[in-house]
């Protein structure tokens, strides 16, 4: 049973990917798993559970990639090159994931308050997951406008990443904004 619901997260993520949500129908999903619409809604009460049941499980891919443990960074200025650097390399091993993202924002942009909800509940598990294990000695108002900067230029660079920039020019970006936004902490 476990098997034909995993089924069926993987053909909705992928065409949830590659023809966004609305692009999506749950007669192309049922086909791609390989089960009956019946399977489908036995699992899912509909399209839109199924949605975020994989925005849920890239969520939690992103939670993942920030539990790596790397060797202490001795400033935050390379701790933070080194989060930013973590999510540029994991949307490029996995294309798939930036444009359920995008499209979620595309949705949430459009207007309808659950897609909304959803971009939000996305955006704050982000902020959480890239502002955990930092301590830096800065006032709490300046150290939430560096991080909210900081946070607005990687959405920024992923967005433009595998279209308008390779990777390793998101990442040498990255590196040059942080430097230069730290450079007033030193």
């Amino acid at each position: 049973m476990k098997d034909t619901r995993d089924c069926i997260i993987s053909a909705a993520r992928h065409l949830f990917a590659q023809q966004g949500f609305h692009g999506t129908s749950v007669d192309s999903i049922a086909k791609k798993a390989g089960v009956s619409k019946g399977a489908l809604y036995w699992h899912f009460s509909d399209k839109f559970e199924l949605y975020r049941t994989v925005l849920v499980l890239e969520i939690d891919r992103m939670k993942d990639i920030f539990k790596l443990t790397f060797e202490e960074a001795t400033d935050v200025k390379e701790f933070v090159r080194r989060r930013g650097v973590l999510i540029l390399m994991a949307f490029e091993k996995n294309p798939e994931t930036m444009l359920i993202w995008m499209d979620l924002l595309i949705q949430a942009k459009r207007g309808k308050e659950e897609f909304k909800n959803m971009a939000k509940d996305l955006a704050s598990c982000i902020k959480k997951s890239m502002d955990e294990g930092v301590c830096i000695d800065l006032t709490d108002e300046r150290q939430g406008s560096v991080f909210l900067l900081l946070r607005l230029v990687v959405f920024g660079l992923l967005s433009c990443q595998g279209s308008l920039l390779d990777t390793g020019e998101a990442i040498d970006s990255w590196k040059q904004i942080v430097d230069l936004v730290m450079r007033g902490d030193e």
